[in-house]
């Protein structure tokens, strides 16, 4: 695939960059309902791409083909990025693309174990953990390691992180106990429509780690966040973003103020 070919390089960044404007002003010429949605999910992109501190550790669970990666690299200074990839094929080109950050081939969740992972076909970047993708034509179904991220990063200091396995990132989350403790990473974190668990349990979870919810454009700003009812009307259609934000709030301030100068 050409977007596979040029992922990494400038002319990459450039196209996706585009592709995004186009999207964005498609969207404002129409009128359409959904221009917030595409607002806030590439105002996303552009901050978890350079959100994260100098000298950290990038986490990328659900890598796909590499573009957040490659935003990173481009954009900021971390020590070392860590892609997480369950599709063998995709870990695979990540490693030829990036030989320079650490790839693991494995889905990530709560729980150590060889698990079914649904790949969909016309859209791969839609392959997850959950099940009831099983039953689709398009999907094809094979046997892939899910690891705890608890056991696969080893590093204290991962100050961001982006987790988008559709449907299944609460299953990250729960993997990445010691992790999220010990560095208080910011997560960007996707969330649409369904998923495998109940939209009350993510945000709770995150609440009861110290985790206020931010929708993108609300990042660099004096917003406290989300609460549970704001987070779920996000999710009716229209949907105000496709991604959210979860920041330690002892570190509310200073990531504000990281997503000003970026913004």
């Amino acid at each position: 695939m050409l977007k596979e070919a040029i992922i990494g390089t400038r002319v990459g960044g450039f196209a996706l960059s585009l592709r995004e404007r186009v999207e964005l002003f498609r969207a404002a010429v129409r009128q359409d309902e959904s221009l917030g949605r595409i607002s806030n999910d590439g105002t996303a992109r552009r901050l978890i791409e350079r959100i994260c501190g100098d000298g950290k550790v990038f986490v990328d669970v659900g890598a796909h083909i590499g573009s957040v990666v490659a935003g990173v690299r481009r954009h900021s200074s971390p020590r070392k990025i860590i892609a997480i990839e369950a599709i063998p094929e995709k870990a695979a080109a990540l490693r030829r693309h990036f030989p320079e950050i650490e790839v693991h081939s494995t889905a990530a969740g709560e729980h150590e174990e060889l698990a079914a992972f649904f790949i969909d076909l016309k859209h791969s970047g839609c392959s997850s953990l959950d099940r009831t993708l099983g039953s689709r034509s398009t999907v094809r179904a094979i046997q892939v390691p899910v690891q705890r991220l608890d056991t696969v990063v080893t590093a204290t200091d991962v100050d961001a992180m982006k987790i988008d396995v559709e449907g299944a990132e609460l299953g990250v989350l729960r993997g990445a106990e010691k992790l999220i403790a010990s560095g208080r990473p910011t997560i960007m974190f996707e969330s649409g429509q369904g998923g495998m668990y109940p939209k009350a349990d993510l945000f709770d979870w995150l609440a009861q780690r110290g985790y206020c919810v931010v929708l993108p454009n609300r990042v660099a700003h004096n917003d406290p966040g989300l609460d549970l009812s704001g987070f779920q009307e996000a999710h009716l259609l229209p949907q105000r973003s496709t991604n959210y934000f979860a920041i330690a709030v002892e570190r509310r301030d200073e990531i504000r103020d990281r997503a000003c100068a970026v913004l």
